[in-house]
């Protein structure tokens, strides 16, 4: 049922999350998104396979980036660049605080199965926007600070992508091989008290 759950959450989550780049890039002038035909609620555009099985089974994934060309952006490169890699991030937080929302207004049935898928939401959500105000690429933090550089020094971060992806490759690839017992000392502790602050859940 979990992982029932976490897949219903996913297709939702990462739907709304590239759709939220896709919309805010062409609320600034860049129809690139939408010429590819990512401007759409079908969550099967913005699904990156491998990405939805990690949502499932480790409960944290990632979806197929929504193209954007901040060039052609009417109110500038970096300013447009940044707030449309922004808007996905909100986005995820925006659904994290709409479902505790509702867990509130459903308090006395929040043992219902609406209550846990709701639960799921909310920690998929706050994990997908964390995960994604990482500086690696190909995250949405990545491209953050790239948009906050100087020129000079953005030239300089984007060689240094590789380097990037690599650290959050081995990154993933520890939670997945990491003994239970290392987690639970090391990350599960984390991620507590980071719950801890989210009413609810």
């Amino acid at each position: 049922m979990l992982w029932l759950a976490r897949l219903v959450v996913a297709l939702i989550s990462f739907t709304v999350h590239e759709l939220a780049h896709a919309l805010a890039a062409l609320a600034l002038g860049d129809t690139t998104a939408r010429e590819a035909g990512r401007l759409t609620l079908n969550p099967f555009r913005h699904t990156e396979w491998f990405g939805l099985l990690a949502g499932v089974f480790m409960g944290i994934g990632w979806s197929r980036p929504a193209p954007i060309r901040p060039h052609r952006m009417t109110v500038g490169e970096r300013l447009g660049g940044l707030l449309a890699v922004l808007a996905g991030p909100l986005a995820s937080l925006a659904l994290m605080f709409g479902g505790l929302g509702l867990l509130n207004v459903l308090a006395p049935a929040s043992g219902s199965p609406a209550g846990g898928l709701l639960r799921v939401l909310v920690r998929f959500n706050l994990m997908l926007a964390l995960l994604n105000i990482l500086p690696f690429y190909p995250l949405d933090g990545y491209r953050a600070v790239r948009f906050l550089l100087p020129l000079r020094a953005a030239a300089g971060w984007e060689r240094a992508s590789g380097w990037t992806t690599a650290v959050l490759g081995i990154g993933l690839a520890l939670l997945v091989v990491l003994p239970d017992s290392v987690i639970a000392a090391h990350v599960v502790p984390f991620v507590n008290t980071v719950l801890r602050v989210l009413p609810g859940i």
